[in-house]
């Protein structure tokens, strides 16, 4: 497990969100609050475009900002303060649950309160806008679409009617990074015929010095909450299964209780609905790269655009080898390798399946690399003469040897 950074003993100066304003810019719909964070006053700003004919519609309320602002202000230990309103069953679970939730991943962040007026429900829940989900062609987003816009029985309030894209700083500030994939995201809702919204929000100052993983989920929400009024319910694909133990993980961050902490952030007018908590890594890029209609469209590369790359995807990082390996065991490497750069897979092959099997030994930090390596010694891999000691105490470690598939 990670070091969480703890907040001080002493309470510090709180944070105060002010002066809601929103605004047309170059196509863009922004909502910009003014933030005192560690005594410094900077506006924070939450920018949408794309190509939905309501997006400009929404009346900007300060609740996006709470949930973004909710981590920083429990790892530093201060005080939240609004000056504004905060939907009233959000607030109620913003105050308690939410941050009791946070606490048992991170036992280090601190109980804050949280200064707001409560804004009472204006209408009923209006089913009738259907449901949104994040995209970012990665192997979740990909399993989620398969499940909630591919397939033939999903109930008319749960289908999938819109996709969304954040850039709220998985990649730092890279801009470019960001806008190549938000054009490989339109790309993919072009193909399945949906429309697509993206939002944008600098976090890095209110973050600084706290990795991203630990607070991916609360930034996504925040970023979502920001175009809620295009959907009822949104569907978010959780990276990782639910584990036993709740702490924050290297590889699981604060992910690895979606199931529990989503729900938390409910509000009178939109639900949040985990997805994909229940199904293995394994499992679902199964799924994905047997699936002809989304397997050729796959963005998993964790290491960011580059112009000179020969693809999006590196085909070396974990993530990329991870899906490749996977494929040419199963026999469908040749289905999905559009979309990586086979080349500089084949050249650090060697060192993937180092790290893999590196991964997987003793107290593994993700069972997806143990998963993985008793899937490609179950489908006879090739693995090269030096890798096999290291597969061998793999499976000794963590389960029984498959059947008629002995060791050589």
């Amino acid at each position: 497990m990670w070091h969480v950074p703890r907040a001080g003993k002493e309470l510090r100066l709180p944070i105060v969100v002010r002066n809601l304003q929103s605004r047309s810019t170059n196509g863009a719909f922004d909502c910009t609050a003014t933030v005192t964070l560690d005594g410094v006053e900077r506006p924070l700003t939450l920018s949408r475009y794309g190509d939905h004919p309501e997006l400009n519609r929404r009346v900007d309320t300060c609740d996006p900002f709470a949930v973004a602002l909710l981590v920083p202000a429990m790892l530093r230990g201060d005080p939240l303060v609004i000056e504004g309103s905060i939907d009233e069953m959000l607030l109620e679970s913003l105050r308690g649950p939410v941050q009791h939730t946070l606490r048992l991943m991170a036992p280090g962040w601190r109980y804050v309160p949280i200064e707001a007026d409560a804004r009472p429900a204006s209408s009923l829940t209006d089913w009738t806008r259907g449901a949104a989900m994040a995209m970012s062609g990665g192997i979740d987003s990909m399993h989620l679409a398969r499940h909630r816009i591919l397939a033939a029985d999903v109930p008319e309030p749960l289908r999938v009617r819109l996709l969304v894209h954040h850039h709220v700083g998985a990649h730092g500030d890279d801009d470019r990074a960001f806008e190549e994939q938000f054009a490989h995201a339109r790309r993919i809702a072009d193909r399945l015929g949906l429309p697509i919204v993206g939002t944008r929000c600098s976090l890095t100052a209110a973050f600084r010095g706290l990795k991203h993983i630990y607070s991916v989920t609360t930034r996504n929400l925040a970023a979502s909450l920001a175009l809620d009024h295009l959907f009822t319910a949104f569907h978010y694909a959780s990276t990782e299964p639910i584990g036993e133990r709740p702490q924050m993980s290297e590889m699981g961050g604060a992910s690895i209780l979606d199931a529990t902490l989503l729900p938390l952030f409910n509000t009178t007018s939109t639900v949040w609905l985990p997805f994909g908590g229940d199904t293995t890594r394994l499992r679902k890029t199964t799924d994905v790269i047997f699936d002809d209609r989304l397997c050729g469209e796959l963005l998993v590369c964790v290491r960011g655009f580059r112009r000179d790359r020969a693809a999006l995807n590196c085909g070396r990082c974990y993530k990329c080898a991870r899906v490749l390996l996977q494929a040419e065991a199963d026999g469908r490497f040749d289905t999905v390798a559009s979309m990586f750069d086979v080349a500089g897979y084949r050249r650090g092959k060697s060192h993937s399946i180092l790290r893999l099997l590196r991964w997987s030994l003793g107290t593994s930090r993700n069972v997806n690399e143990v998963d993985l390596v008793k899937h490609l010694y179950a489908r006879r891999y090739p693995f090269p003469d030096w890798a096999w000691p290291g597969v061998a105490l793999t499976l000794l470690l963590h389960g029984t040897t498959p059947s008629g598939h002995p060791l050589p």
